[in-house]
């Protein structure tokens, strides 16, 4: 059975062309879980590391692992270390021969696992001692008329699952919350209100992008490992 490449099919430069939007989402997960300059970062999932060039950027060492050949070139074009690796049950050895990490990092990511607590698990034990462990993932309530449009998806979560999953993985100081992906909305509670009141009238499948991210909300969560 040929192996489905789910980079070039679904991240495909004329499906999904670059914006600046990794650079301002970087930005604000750097600020917002408060990360600091010379940490390690692994993002799993890394896909085209569009977010890991700007992680890069902002003046962390940045590593990738994917179960997808084609984002090698990616990660080592934005500056990142790779390593070819598939989250699974049966895993033996660890990525990066067992290197330990300051943060882990994914985004759209665990909804894509049939055992996600598993992968918490994992996470935690290449976790530094007081690492964090970042994750944002589509939130159910908002997106469950289309969640399932993408064929890959498995586990879907809401704010209460993905705080009960951080509990039985054993992270501490756990944080979960909506958010919004319209950079707009960070600083504005203005701009939050009136986002929220046109997710009220926005169609599920709307293509224009206030309208589509006004309804389409994440769920950002971080855990640390005490």
């Amino acid at each position: 059975m040929t192996k489905f490449n789910y980079i070039d099919v679904e991240y495909s430069n004329e499906k999904r062309p670059e914006t600046n939007y990794p650079a301002q989402l970087a930005k604000y997960i750097f600020d917002k879980f408060n990360l600091t300059v010379g940490c390690d970062l692994l993002e799993v999932g890394c896909g085209r590391s569009e977010l890991l060039k700007e992680f890069h950027n902002l003046g962390l060492n940045t590593f990738g692992i994917d179960s997808d050949i084609a984002a090698k070139l990616f990660a080592e074009k934005s500056g990142a270390k790779f390593d070819l690796f598939e989250i699974t049950n049966n895993n033996t050895e660890l990525p990066f021969k067992g290197k330990k990490f300051d943060i882990i990092f994914s985004k759209s990511f665990i909804e894509h696992l049939e055992d996600p607590i598993s992968y918490f698990n994992f996470s935690k034990s290449i976790l530094k001692i007081n690492g964090k462990f970042i994750n944002l993932t589509p939130d159910w309530e908002s997106n469950y008329k289309i969640f399932y449009d993408d064929v890959t998806h498995i586990k879907p979560f809401s704010t209460i699952s993905l705080m009960q999953s951080l509990e039985l993985a054993n992270f501490k100081e756990i944080k979960v919350f909506r958010f919004r992906q319209l950079p707009i909305t960070w600083n504005s509670n203005l701009f939050k209100i009136i986002s929220v009141i046109s997710g009220l009238f926005a169609h599920h499948r709307v293509k224009i992008k206030w309208f589509r991210w006004s309804r389409e909300l994440m769920i950002a969560s971080v855990g640390i490992n005490k």
